[in-house]
This record gives C-alpha cells, sequence and structure tokens, in this order.
C-alpha cells in the first residue's frame, strides 16, 4: 500500500484528494487512515506512533514557540505600519493588511501559548499521554500487523 504522502495528498486506492491535505503538517497518532470515498485504509506517514518513533527534539524548547512569536510580532507590525500608512496616505485601509494583523495576533498567541506548555511540562504530559495511547494500540498485535503491512516500520516486539 502507498503512503498518501507519494500521492501528494490523495487516496492511493482511488485518487481522492484528502480535504485539507498539507504535507508539511505533522502529528502523533495512529497513522492509519480510511479513506472517505473507497472506505480503503491507507498509510499517512505525517502521523507517527510515538511509541515507534520519539518525538522532535524541536517539541522541548520553548525557543521554538517564542520565534513563532516573534515572527508574528514582525508581521504584526510590519502590516500595521501599512496600514496606518495607507490611512494617512489614502484615507482608507485595507482589508488583507488587516486579516494579517489578526493572523499575526494569532501567531503571536500561539508561540507564547506552546513556550508556556513546553516550561511549564505541560506538552511532556500529553506528549507522555500519547506515548501510552500508541504504546495501548500497538499491543493490539492485528492493528501492529496491519500497520506493518500498509509499510509503517513496526519494531518486532509488536508483531
Amino acid at each position: 500500500m502507498t503512503d498518501i504522502r507519494n500521492t501528494n495528498g490523495t487516496c492511493p486506492s482511488c485518487g481522492k484528494a484528502v480535504i485539507g491535505y498539507s504535507s508539511a503538517a505533522r502529528d502523533y497518532g495512529s497513522p492509519i487512515r480510511t479513506c472517505k470515498g473507497c472506505g480503503q485504509q491507507y498509510l499517512d506517514s505525517r502521523y507517527i506512533e510515538l511509541a515507534v518513533e520519539p518525538p522532535a527534539p524541536r517539541d522541548f524548547k520553548a525557543g521554538a514557540g517564542l520565534k513563532i512569536a516573534l515572527l508574528g510580532l514582525i508581521i504584526f507590525v510590519i502590516s500595521g505600519a501599512l496600514t496606518l500608512s495607507t490611512i494617512s496616505h489614502h484615507g482608507y485601509y485595507s482589508m488583507k493588511a488587516l486579516l494579517t494583523m489578526i493572523l499575526s495576533i494569532v501567531l503571536i498567541l500561539f508561540g507564547i501559548i506552546d513556550a508556556v506548555r513546553v516550561k511549564t511540562g505541560a506538552k511532556q504530559k500529553s506528549l507522555d499521554r500519547k506515548r501510552a495511547e500508541s504504546e495501548q494500540r500497538l499491543m493490539d498485535r492485528s492493528y501492529a500487523r496491519l500497520l506493518a503491512d500498509l509499510g509503517y516500520n513496526v519494531p518486532d516486539k509488536y508483531l
């Protein structure tokens, strides 16, 4: 069976596009997905079984969240300056610039919240819970076998 990453976000069986697919996305959980079009199961390697693969080191760095917040702040300042300039010179503002400012505030908040979650240990607790869920899934031999059959590298201890 083919990984959805090899089909550019379409079901490997029927070719139906997966809504909201982003090849850059990454999350923890079961990499087995079921196509809403044909009902076939396929591998989505954007999802990682934590019992098999460790989390990315960047997930434990508060600096990553702070960099995201800083990026959001820079975008906010630039779009704010452009908006003020447009208002003062032309007497109107751009809805796109205003929307950019709002989205940059969301980015700032996301970055700060992520950094706080790392510093307080809440992110570690969340990953520990997800790792336990992953172990539980992999203890089911039929699940582990299906995962291996779909092309995921499952250690022998689960098979």
